[in-house]
């Protein structure tokens, strides 16, 4: 029964500790090789007078509640979205052979939608003689500001920025005029 302590100060949404925690346990599951149904992930926060580092509080640093400024980042490869020709022989592959398991169902655009839980987003109508990557996915920050730059710099913006399932979600065309998507800042009210 593996179990990983976070300690950290007070002041994190809900989204963030709950995308946390997935994050946590998903790196356990695939570096450690853990069970996901007995892992735990315990998250202890600290205000900023019960912590010190160097010897002096937060509570007495500069500023400390000051944010500092994130610039603009994209983290890496967050989802892909594969129009399939057979929903059904698709699912039978993915969730059968390889083993994927199921996050949600969705409509796309009109289109049935199965998201899974290793990234992977399976669609239907898959366009005779176009690409089957319907569009690639990177996780970011701060993706107001990818917009803006994407605009001062001539980026061709296809959708957004918006909110989606994942956040806030942003899509270029990058220049061979494939689907990019960036997403991110998807902090989730208290209540959920």
């Amino acid at each position: 029964m593996p179990v990983v302590f976070v300690h950290i100060w007070e002041g994190r949404t809900v989204g963030q500790k709950r995308r946390l925690a997935k994050a946590i346990t998903d790196a356990m599951i695939e570096h450690a090789e853990a069970n996901p149904g007995g892992l735990h992930v315990g998250i202890q926060e600290y205000p900023k007078h019960n912590w010190a580092r160097a010897g002096v509080l937060g509570v007495d640093r500069a500023d400390p509640d000051a944010k500092p400024a994130r610039e603009p980042a994209v983290f890496g490869v967050g989802h892909l979205l594969l129009q399939v020709s057979d929903l059904e022989a698709a699912e039978g592959f993915y969730l059968g052979f390889l083993g994927f398991t199921e996050r949600n169902r969705d409509v796309l655009r009109g289109r049935p939608l199965l998201v899974t839980n290793q990234g992977l987003g399976l669609t239907d109508g898959r366009p005779d003689g176009e690409n089957v990557v319907e569009h690639i996915a990177f996780r970011g920050r701060n993706i107001e500001a990818i917009a803006a730059r994407a605009r001062e710099q001539g980026v061709p913006i296809v959708d957004g920025p918006m909110p989606t399932g994942y956040g806030t979600s942003l899509y270029l065309s990058d220049p061979d005029g494939n689907k990019i998507e960036v997403f991110g800042d998807a902090d989730l009210p208290e209540s959920e």
